[in-house]
């Protein structure tokens, strides 16, 4: 923890990491910070308390078409 939060050249350790979603099934939709440096669950509190998938992962969530 003190590694995560200590600055690191006027930056934090977490802005300097970046997730790779790959395939979604490791990476839950709402919890992980995968699109920004906050979880959406955080980010969209009224959309998380609507969803029926709270814990779910990304692959689980959509469908990509024609590799969109």
């Amino acid at each position: 923890m003190k590694v995560w939060s200590s600055e690191v050249w006027g930056r934090k350790f977490e802005d300097r990491v970046n997730w790779e979603v790959g395939n979604g099934k490791d990476v839950l939709f709402w919890s992980d910070n995968w699109v920004t440096t906050r979880d959406l669950r955080s980010r969209f509190p009224r959309l998380f308390s609507l969803s029926v998938l709270k814990e779910t992962n990304i692959c689980e969530c959509g469908s990509r078409i024609n590799g969109i």
